[in-house]
């Protein structure tokens, strides 16, 4: 057998990754010459978030802990918004 390049490796380990996110979250495809240099504000007003959503990745770490601590938000509203921006930024990375 022969053996394969870094190059089919990646492509093989991305298509693995995409999958494996698809199916939990479906991320806006974006023309990489339009998007703006800074993604910050993209990111918050591309449609992908909600705004709950929205308010939790941008909250301070103690405001969060508050927020759980005081039964507002749960841990689990939290984790999917944070993983929800990481399929993002997964997205523009790559």
């Amino acid at each position: 057998m022969a053996s394969m390049n870094y190059k089919e490796i990646s492509a093989i380990a991305r298509k693995r990754r995409d999958a494996a996110l698809s199916s939990f979250y479906t991320v806006p495809k974006a023309e990489e010459s339009k998007l703006p240099n800074n993604l910050t504000s993209y990111s918050a007003k591309c449609g992908y978030y909600t705004p709950h959503e929205i308010e939790i990745i941008g909250s301070e770490a103690e405001d969060i802990l508050q927020k759980v601590r005081d039964r507002i938000w749960t841990s689990l509203e939290v984790i999917k918004a944070f993983c929800k921006a990481a399929a993002l930024a997964q997205e523009f990375v790559c």
